[in-house]
């Protein structure tokens, strides 16, 4: 999806706009759920604004008391657009959505052994596989973000991945 800098939808593709439609259905009637204008609110804050920010969509499933913690339905990601390098500011935030399908739970000892990372590896994988980004794993196991992006090296090395995801996927 693509809005500008006062959260008007501009633009978005088909895929975002079956889950608004599904996100909808347990929302009510408003389009763009506020968890996005809130991380656009946050990204705007920043005072370097060329990083992106992340959170999730989360909704009950009519099961249980609402406490506003249900599941996370959505991972979504804000990043600014606009000419940086002339100095401009600015122009329009685009956000991406993703469905998150199923959440199953991950046996880091035994992915601890099978790729023979060491105790923290397992302890940043864990995080990873949680959705933190390399800032909040470093500030949840108090150590550097330069030492969590060794740790991520060494396990991308370890598992022959080239990402995040293909690390997920490989745990599967």
């Amino acid at each position: 999806m693509i809005l500008d800098l006062q959260d008007r939808l501009l633009y978005s593709n088909k895929e975002a706009l079956e889950l608004l439609a599904a996100l909808q259905r347990n929302q009510g009637e408003q389009s763009v759920p506020p968890e996005v204008y809130e991380l656009c609110a946050c990204l705007r804050r920043r005072s370097h604004g060329g990083e992106p920010v992340s959170g999730g969509i989360r909704r009950h499933d009519g099961a249980g008391e609402g406490d506003g913690a249900g599941e996370v339905q959505c991972a979504i990601r804000a990043l600014v657009l606009g000419d940086h390098d002339n100095g401009s500011g600015p122009s329009h935030v685009m956000v991406l959505m993703e469905k998150i399908i199923r959440k199953r739970q991950l046996d880091i000892e035994k992915a601890r052994a099978r790729f023979q990372l060491s105790k923290r590896e397992g302890e940043v994988l864990r995080l990873i596989c949680q959705g933190l980004s390399n800032k909040d794993i470093a500030e949840a196991i108090f150590i550097s973000e330069f030492t969590v992006k060794d740790h991520i090296k060494n396990i991308m090395r370890k598992m022959e991945a080239g990402s995040r995801n293909e690390m997920m996927a490989a745990l599967l």
